[in-house]
Protein backbone atom coordinates (compact mmCIF):
# COMPACT_ATOMS: atom_id res chain seq x y z
CA UNK A 1 0.00 0.00 0.00
CA UNK A 2 1.35 3.45 -0.95
CA UNK A 3 1.59 5.95 1.84
CA UNK A 4 1.50 9.70 1.28
CA UNK A 5 5.25 9.97 2.07
CA UNK A 6 6.12 7.36 -0.56
CA UNK A 7 3.95 9.07 -3.16
CA UNK A 8 5.68 12.42 -2.59
CA UNK A 9 9.07 10.74 -2.92
CA UNK A 10 8.03 9.13 -6.20
CA UNK A 11 6.75 12.43 -7.59
CA UNK A 12 9.97 14.19 -6.63
CA UNK A 13 12.04 11.58 -8.48
CA UNK A 14 9.89 11.76 -11.58
CA UNK A 15 9.79 15.54 -11.70
CA UNK A 16 13.42 16.17 -10.72
CA UNK A 17 14.94 18.71 -13.12
CA UNK A 18 17.88 17.59 -15.22
CA UNK A 19 20.26 19.79 -17.14
CA UNK A 20 21.13 19.29 -20.79
CA UNK A 21 24.42 17.55 -19.96
CA UNK A 22 22.72 15.03 -17.67
CA UNK A 23 19.99 14.40 -20.24
CA UNK A 24 22.59 13.81 -22.96
CA UNK A 25 24.56 11.44 -20.71
CA UNK A 26 21.34 9.53 -20.00
CA UNK A 27 20.56 9.22 -23.70
CA UNK A 28 24.10 8.04 -24.42
CA UNK A 29 23.85 5.47 -21.61
CA UNK A 30 20.61 4.14 -23.12
CA UNK A 31 22.21 3.89 -26.55
CA UNK A 32 19.71 6.36 -28.02
CA UNK A 33 22.37 8.59 -29.56
CA UNK A 34 24.74 7.08 -32.05
CA UNK A 35 26.79 10.06 -33.15
CA UNK A 36 24.26 11.26 -35.73
CA UNK A 37 23.08 14.86 -35.95
CA UNK A 38 21.41 17.27 -38.31
CA UNK A 39 22.92 20.64 -39.18
CA UNK A 40 19.69 21.46 -41.02
CA UNK A 41 16.64 19.47 -42.07
CA UNK A 42 18.59 18.00 -44.98
CA UNK A 43 22.27 18.24 -43.91
CA UNK A 44 23.10 15.12 -41.86
CA UNK A 45 26.28 13.91 -40.17
CA UNK A 46 26.84 10.36 -38.94
CA UNK A 47 30.20 9.96 -37.27
CA UNK A 48 32.60 11.71 -39.63
CA UNK A 49 30.40 11.16 -42.70
CA UNK A 50 28.37 14.24 -43.69
CA UNK A 51 25.77 14.05 -46.45
CA UNK A 52 22.72 15.75 -47.95
CA UNK A 53 19.39 14.01 -47.49
CA UNK A 54 18.50 12.41 -50.82
CA UNK A 55 15.82 14.31 -52.75
CA UNK A 56 15.02 16.77 -49.95
CA UNK A 57 15.57 20.49 -49.55
CA UNK A 58 14.67 22.29 -46.31
CA UNK A 59 14.73 25.97 -45.36
CA UNK A 60 17.92 27.39 -43.78
CA UNK A 61 18.21 26.64 -40.03
CA UNK A 62 18.24 30.35 -39.20
CA UNK A 63 14.53 30.60 -40.16
CA UNK A 64 11.56 29.41 -38.09
CA UNK A 65 10.66 26.56 -40.47
CA UNK A 66 14.33 25.68 -40.83
CA UNK A 67 14.77 25.39 -37.05
CA UNK A 68 11.69 23.18 -36.86
CA UNK A 69 12.99 20.98 -39.69
CA UNK A 70 16.41 20.66 -38.03
CA UNK A 71 14.78 19.78 -34.69
CA UNK A 72 12.60 17.14 -36.37
CA UNK A 73 15.60 15.58 -38.14
CA UNK A 74 17.56 15.45 -34.87
CA UNK A 75 14.57 13.90 -33.07
CA UNK A 76 14.32 11.25 -35.80
CA UNK A 77 18.04 10.47 -35.57
CA UNK A 78 17.76 9.92 -31.80
CA UNK A 79 14.77 7.57 -31.86
CA UNK A 80 15.18 4.20 -30.19
CA UNK A 81 15.16 1.19 -32.44
CA UNK A 82 17.45 0.28 -35.33
CA UNK A 83 18.78 3.19 -37.36
CA UNK A 84 20.67 2.62 -40.60
CA UNK A 85 22.14 5.56 -42.51
CA UNK A 86 23.68 5.04 -45.94
CA UNK A 87 25.27 7.59 -48.22
CA UNK A 88 27.25 7.66 -51.44
CA UNK A 89 28.79 10.64 -53.14
CA UNK A 90 27.64 13.04 -50.43
CA UNK A 91 23.94 12.07 -50.70
CA UNK A 92 22.07 9.57 -48.54
CA UNK A 93 19.18 8.70 -46.25
CA UNK A 94 18.50 7.17 -42.84
CA UNK A 95 15.99 4.41 -42.15
CA UNK A 96 14.50 3.76 -38.71
CA UNK A 97 13.05 0.37 -37.83
CA UNK A 98 11.03 -0.32 -34.72
CA UNK A 99 7.97 -2.26 -33.62
CA UNK A 100 5.82 0.57 -35.03
CA UNK A 101 7.23 0.16 -38.54
CA UNK A 102 9.89 1.37 -40.95
CA UNK A 103 10.40 5.07 -41.70
CA UNK A 104 12.82 6.92 -43.96
CA UNK A 105 14.03 10.32 -42.79
CA UNK A 106 13.57 11.77 -46.29
CA UNK A 107 9.89 10.78 -46.39
CA UNK A 108 9.27 12.07 -42.87
CA UNK A 109 10.78 15.45 -43.76
CA UNK A 110 8.67 15.74 -46.93
CA UNK A 111 5.47 14.62 -45.20
CA UNK A 112 5.70 17.44 -42.63
CA UNK A 113 5.51 20.09 -45.33
CA UNK A 114 8.56 21.82 -43.81
CA UNK A 115 10.75 20.55 -46.68
CA UNK A 116 10.24 19.91 -50.38
CA UNK A 117 11.61 17.72 -53.16
CA UNK A 118 14.57 19.05 -55.10
CA UNK A 119 12.56 19.26 -58.35
CA UNK A 120 9.70 21.27 -56.80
Amino acid sequence: MWTRARMHFLVVLISAPFGAAEAQEGLNALGAVGGARAFSGHDIEVGENRFALRGVTCPPPDTDKGRRAKALANTFLRMTGTMVCKSEGGVGDCTHRSSSGIRDLSRVMLKTGLCWTEDA
